[in-house]
């Protein structure tokens, strides 16, 4: 998928920031790129329309970025529930990071943001997006990241996985 044909959705309390996230976008050559002030308000517009990308603050008021993505993975009836998440902050703990990872989020992009660091977070959820995974615990992108040869035996229950063989 190109740019152009991908919906985004960006959502920060924060006009400003979605300023510079959509003229960054557009400047990339994305041509569909809607907002949202909250989470809630974002939630309301993913369960009617159709994105292929959500930018999300992590700090917001009201519901956080972690809170939002945790909703959208489980809503089973929601058209975007496998969508590509990209989570946008200036915190980069780790106890945070691995928060949003822990609820699906696939790509961490810390503020302050440039064109080629959003650049390079886009082409890992359009060229290098990792298998979905849906398990009893978990909802999101494989989090392993590394691809290695292992001689060992398999440990995870289902080896026939597509998360399993691409590990």
């Amino acid at each position: 998928m190109q740019l152009r044909d991908a919906r985004f959705l960006v959502v920060d309390d924060h006009q400003p920031m979605r300023e510079i996230l959509k003229s960054l976008l557009f400047g990339l050559g994305a041509r569909h790129v809607d907002e949202a002030r909250d989470a809630a308000v974002a939630f309301d517009m993913l369960r009617i329309s159709r994105y292929d990308v959500l930018l999300t603050d992590y700090d917001m008021a009201g519901e956080t970025g972690v809170q939002l993505t945790s909703k959208v993975r489980h809503a089973a009836q929601n058209p975007n529930r496998r969508m590509a998440v990209i989570m946008v902050t200036g915190r980069a703990e780790g106890p945070v990071i691995l928060s949003a990872r822990d609820v699906g989020v696939d790509e961490y992009l810390i503020k302050p943001l440039t064109a080629a660091s959003l650049c390079a977070k886009l082409d890992a959820v359009f060229g290098r997006r990792r298998p979905f995974i849906e398990t009893e615990t978990y909802i999101g992108p494989c989090r392993r990241r590394r691809t290695v040869d292992f001689d060992g035996p398999e440990r995870r229950r289902d080896t026939a996985s597509p998360a399993a063989r691409t590990a």
